[in-house]
């Protein structure tokens, strides 16, 4: 516990970057229930729903830019070059100006057109997931096939897009140490490299992609330079694939916890958009976000300098029961009205969360149809707890329904 002397209040303290932690351990609803926010090695860490919802609207907060890596003493190289001017790190009339683009290429349109791949693609995959790793049989392939047609990726180039896609993943998680920075540097630098190669060819060979559209789009008004668009397609391949993968082994761990609620759907697929909201509820692929304070001010009688990192813990905020009556359970039938916290919110809400809900309500009414409830028949190693968190391994037995 830690004392804040000028408030005279009793904080907790929580170890976020202890390659343990669990933001859903009895201690963190403990410290959720005792206040809205607890202290962490990161700074001032949010639990309650509200508080999170707002402060991720809260001008005097933004995305870290360079901070966030000198922090994790990151100061120059090919990390620094891809994150500092990166969409979500720009604000005002930039951002709406890059935002702008992305949306006028990646419409509603877009999404809907991609779900008989998404759903044929499913299909294909769960005829090999029955007794497998699910996570390399069906969470990585998946939305790496859905990206990988989006953008006009070859399927020879699958695998090395695939693990590029899944150590950029690892950025939220450089406090962690070890080899994470690392690998981080090995994926932005093959894949900012990879999709400048393809924005060339399809800049002289257009097709039916989003970086076909979007190289044309950038051209009829010179809205874009090049460097910009490199770094947009790589930001796009590192939100579309890490996370959604994730998502989707979250999903089905959750599911394996709760195999009625497996056969409920399996009874009554109307449910799945249902099921899909309350799936990322309960265990978010973003089981924590950021912001960095851009300015001295307080916040619920907490005082908070400039340069200090907030950290929202997502998962925990989305079991709040002040948020969500019955938060602390699953339920697929129930109705949860406030919004989810995981794609962020305001101008800087993430683009590609409906083509994540889109993968996901396609994929799970596939899985649900041919199989029952699935078992975990081995060790489920994860993700660090802060930033994007779900299995690495996650072996899985899907029985044939009885």
């Amino acid at each position: 516990m830690v004392t804040d002397a000028q408030h005279l209040v009793t904080v907790t303290f929580l170890n976020v970057v202890d390659p343990a932690f669990d933001f859903t351990a009895p201690e963190v609803f403990a410290a959720q229930e005792a206040g809205w926010y607890a202290d962490c090695p990161l700074g001032p860490l949010v639990l309650r729903y509200a508080e999170t919802h707002e402060l991720l609207r809260d001008r005097r907060l933004d995305h870290g830019g360079d901070s966030y890596l000198s922090g994790n003493g990151i100061t120059s190289g090919p990390i620094h070059d891809w994150w500092v001017p990166m969409i979500v790190n720009r604000d005002g009339a930039e951002h709406r100006r890059l935002r702008t683009l992305v949306s006028r290429s990646f419409t509603p349109r877009t999404i809907d057109a991609l779900r008989p791949f998404i759903r044929s693609t499913a299909e294909a995959l769960a005829d090999e997931v029955a007794d497998a790793d699910f996570v390399t049989a069906f969470a990585d392939r998946l939305p790496l096939a859905v990206l990988s047609e989006l953008l006009g990726v070859p399927a020879a180039d699958h695998d090395l897009f695939s693990a590029w896609a899944g150590d950029i993943g690892m950025i939220f998680a450089l406090a962690a140490g070890g080899d994470t920075a690392a690998r981080v540097e090995r994926a932005v630098t093959g894949l900012d490299a990879y999709v400048g190669t393809l924005i060339e060819e399809k800049a002289k060979r257009p097709a039916d992609d989003l970086i076909s559209r979007m190289v044309a789009a950038g051209e009829s008004d010179n809205a874009i330079t090049r460097a910009e668009l490199r770094n947009l397609l790589v930001t796009l391949v590192f939100g579309a694939h890490d996370n959604t993968r994730h998502q989707l082994s979250n999903m089905m761990v959750t599911f394996a916890e709760h195999p009625g609620q497996w056969t409920l759907l399996r009874d009554r697929p109307e449910l799945t958009g249902n099921a899909v909201n309350e799936s990322m509820r309960w265990r978010p692929s973003a089981a924590s976000v950021f912001r960095r304070a851009a300015q001295d001010f307080e916040f619920q009688g907490l005082p908070i300098t400039a340069g200090t990192f907030v950290t929202m813990a997502v998962v925990t905020a989305q079991r709040d029961p002040r948020a969500y009556p019955g938060g602390h359970v699953f339920d697929i039938t129930a109705v949860r009205e406030p919004p989810l916290l995981q794609f962020g919110a305001g101008p800087h809400y993430c683009l590609g969360a409906a083509l994540a809900q889109a993968e996901l309500a396609e994929s799970l009414p596939v899985l649900t149809r041919r199989f029952g409830p699935p078992l975990i028949t081995g060790e489920v190693t994860w993700r660090p707890a802060i930033g994007t968190h779900g299995p690495n391994e996650l072996p899985l037995l899907f029985p044939a329904w009885t």
